[in-house]
């Protein structure tokens, strides 16, 4: 069984950065621990997961520390071993501590796709730039909460608890980030095989006047919360529906004893989690797609 969380006391701007990228793993590691049939491998240089979701958030590879001699034929083996397991799409994850320093173009000479262009036909909703993701945090104790009350009347989060609910997940997921169809399966597939209710994250579904149009995964790991999935329809966005959707799982983890929140945003994102009382951090994390041909 996958251990209990234990929230952090203080923690530097290092220490921040540390937990973002080890909440994502975390996040990774729960997944591969109650999926069943998922297999997980981590050693000093390379860590990757396995599960059965088509989406390349349940397939990847992190905490890359390869020696530049060692690397092409690291990186060779490893995208061997997902095309023997019939992987369709993998992430490949990179960042600051990520090496060698040259591992994104190693990566793109085997065609893996960037997240700031080459990727737009299959999420062309997700915004980044070449740099990647940037990270941000916030004190839980200092964000502004005054934004859960300034959604429009009629508005309402929910926790999804039965089929229907998650069905409305997917849907405002997909359209929101223009992504295809099979990416936000993946999420009711994962929910459905652990349990609706019993996964190790938390998702959520905001409504207006009854309609599904936003969404949030609310992940606890590394000590710290962290969102997932922010997603608010073009048609509801600029009404404070999308700050409201962020911070109020948030509150619930400041409840359960968490002080931090981590998040890496699109840059469409900033503003808004900037508005909650996020900051961003002098780092970003980045992505590249690998897809078995």
């Amino acid at each position: 069984m996958f251990k209990s969380d234990v929230p952090a006391a203080r923690l530097t701007d290092t220490g921040l950065y540390h937990a973002t990228q080890e909440n994502l793993f975390a996040l990774f590691r729960v997944m591969a621990h109650t999926l069943a049939g998922s297999e997980l491998v981590e050693t000093p240089t390379l860590s990757y997961h396995h599960c059965f979701p088509t989406n390349p958030m349940f397939k990847g590879v992190w905490r890359t520390r390869l020696l530049a001699g060692d690397a092409d034929e690291a990186i060779e083996q490893t995208l061997a071993w997902f095309r023997e397991r019939g992987a369709p799409y993998v992430f490949w994850w990179t960042g600051p501590g990520s090496t060698p320093d040259d591992l994104p173009e190693r990566l793109q000479a085997r065609g893996l796709l960037d997240m700031a262009g080459q990727m737009q036909e299959l999420a062309a909703g997700i915004r980044q730039t070449e740099q990647g993701a940037p990270c941000m945090v916030a004190d839980l104790f200092e964000v502004n909460e005054a934004l859960v009350e300034r959604a429009p009347p009629g508005f309402l989060i929910r926790e999804v608890s039965d089929a229907a609910m998650l069905e409305d997940f997917k849907q405002v997921f997909v359209e929101t980030y223009e992504i295809p169809d099979w990416a936000g399966q993946a999420w009711v597939d994962a929910a459905l095989h652990i349990g609706i209710g019993a996964t190790p994250w938390r998702m959520f579904v905001g409504y207006l006047d009854d309609d599904p149009v936003a969404t949030a995964l609310l992940f606890n790991g590394a000590g710290v919360a962290s969102v997932y999935a922010v997603a608010t329809l073009p048609r509801a966005q600029g009404r404070g529906i999308g700050a409201a959707i962020t911070l109020s799982p948030l509150l619930d983890a400041r409840e359960a004893g968490y002080r931090y929140a981590v998040l890496f945003s699109t840059e469409m994102g900033v503003s808004v989690y900037r508005r909650i009382g996020f900051r961003m951090l002098e780092a970003r994390l980045n992505r590249y797609l690998w897809q078995n041909r």
